[in-house]
């Protein structure tokens, strides 16, 4: 007689169907409270008072918590809206790439601290 396989004493059909159950109770209760929730407000900035203090010609408005709007970072990264220093290239010369070329071999302590060396002399150079 072939041996029944058990979970925690009980069989393993009852057990794979209390999962598949258990799991489409969350996914639904995941979709339904996506589908019920409110949509977030959109944020708008308060209208100063008329007899608002101004300071160098510009309104002064009091800052609250509730004005505060901190930017999703992951949409900015999106846009792309960054601009290119100079146009794309398809070939690159040996000169241009040594410009910005590390050997490998040579990272670091040492090169770390004559690169740093080399740039603080640089921007000290010129200081009485």
């Amino acid at each position: 007689m072939p041996r029944r396989r058990s979970v925690l004493g009980l069989p393993l059909s009852r057990v794979v169907v209390a999962a598949a159950l258990l799991g489409l109770v969350a996914f639904s209760g995941s979709l339904l409270f996506l589908i019920l929730r409110q949509p977030e407000p959109t944020f708008a900035f308060p209208a100063p008072p008329e007899d608002a203090p101004t300071v160098s010609g510009r309104l002064v408005v009091p800052v609250t918590l509730d004005t505060l709007h901190l930017p999703d970072e992951s949409e900015r990264l999106t846009r792309r809206h960054w601009l290119r220093f100079r146009p794309p290239r398809e070939r690159w010369t040996a000169e241009d790439v040594e410009r910005f070329w590390i050997d490998p071999g040579m990272i670091g302590a040492e090169y770390l601290s004559e690169t740093n060396r080399r740039l603080i002399e640089e921007m000290l150079k010129d200081v009485p």
